[in-house]
């Protein structure tokens, strides 16, 4: 194929987010001599669009929130402008504008990017999706359990529906970074043993259980325990933490892009998540050796086996929580067994440039099926 491929990603900000995290890892694998990435925000940009322009990739940002005509017919002429041969669209505003005006400008290859398992079935995205499934080309998942539910709910064609799951820069996540230093930048002492969350502050992602968790664990031991991320459900999860009487024990230190560091700072990582699909903020974690602790979501569950290389845990139960971190914090051998073992499952499946030939291929697989079409 001599052609270099224009492909539009399509989602809803490039703030902070999993899905955000996934362009910022495509504009630093996709080869770059076959595929052209532009990435369109509809809402807003952020500190990962900063780095996204970083790396050579065009971010445009539209400005339009809950918007659906305007926002489709922007997105008509951006297509148009910049002779877009594929639109892959993510979650469900950005997929339903991003599909709908790819129909209208007549792209060859439409893309939707599945990556959350729900709780609920949603009746009006299922019956959109339907609608939609004819001149959707493909769907890419982050993980098998985000496909079985999207071929169950929606009645996708399983030819349609393509696992790739995340990768991460595992030279960046890295046990070589100095501990020592790490934890100097987040202004904690050295010899203290540091716990923490990363990740997006909303209640779906379990910090209430890990609250409830600190106050369980036994009050002799010196820790520090730690809070990284902000979003929408912020002052949510403060109260929440005020009230399992632990707010004075935790240092929170918001929206940060050093997540390596913070990574690296950590010994364990606390993972209660209630809904996911494949999370990034694992893979990191797992990659910089952190020894883990993760809820036994399904999205988990694919990268993650329990007393191999992590502790599993039932979701919402913050006794299982304190009694695998007791078991963490008595057990330095333990602590580093597990963080070495997720290290080697990283280095072996999850690498970004895994990540970045699989979405390549992809690419030019469903343009060479479907441009001759047009």
């Amino acid at each position: 194929m001599n052609k270099k491929l224009q492909v539009l990603r399509v989602v809803i900000g490039l703030n902070q987010g999993g899905v955000q995290q996934g362009v910022l890892n495509l504009s630093r694998s996709l080869d770059s001599e076959r595929i052209n990435l532009i990435a369109c925000a509809i809402e807003n940009g952020g500190l990962i669009a900063e780095e996204i322009k970083g790396n050579g990739t065009k971010v445009i940002v539209l400005g339009y929130k809950r918007q659906p005509i305007k926002t489709i017919i922007a997105l008509v002429k951006l297509i148009k402008q910049h002779n877009i041969d594929i639109v892959h669209a993510s979650s469900y505003h950005p997929s339903l504008y991003g599909r709908i005006a790819a129909i209208l400008a007549g792209v060859p290859v439409i893309m939707s990017y599945e990556h959350v398992i729900f709780d609920t079935y949603r009746p009006i995205r299922a019956l959109l999706n339907k609608c939609l499934n004819f001149w959707t080309h493909a769907y890419t998942a982050v993980g098998l359990g985000v496909a079985n539910q999207v071929l169950d709910w929606y009645g996708y064609q399983k030819k349609k529906v393509v696992v790739i799951h995340n990768g991460v820069d595992s030279e960046k996540f890295s046990p070589a970074l100095n501990k020592s230093d790490c934890k100097k930048i987040l202004g904690l002492d050295d010899d203290a043993l540091v716990v923490g969350m990363v990740g997006r502050l909303d209640l779906e992602k379990g910090h209430q259980f890990f609250f409830d968790a600190i106050h369980q664990v036994n009050k002799n031991y010196k820790i520090q325990w730690l809070v990284v991320g902000g979003g929408r459900a912020d002052s949510a999860i403060i109260e929440a933490a005020k009230n399992a009487g632990v707010y004075d024990k935790i240092k929170f230190l918001g929206v940060r892009r050093d997540i390596n560091v913070c990574m690296r700072a950590i010994d364990i990582f606390c993972f209660p998540t209630l809904q996911e699909g494949f999370p990034n903020v694992l893979l990191e974690a797992m990659s910089s050796a952190c020894a883990v602790i993760a809820s036994d979501h399904p999205g988990n569950l694919e990268v993650l086996e329990n007393q191999v290389n992590g502790l599993v845990v039932n979701r919402a139960n913050s006794c299982q929580i304190a009694n695998a971190l007791e078991r963490y914090i008595d057990s330095p051998i333990l602590r580093e067994r597990m963080g070495l073992a997720a290290r080697k499952t990283i280095e072996a499946n999850f690498s970004i440039s895994q990540y970045g030939t699989k979405m390549t291929n992809l690419y030019i697989d469903l343009w060479g099926q479907n441009s001759a079409k047009q």
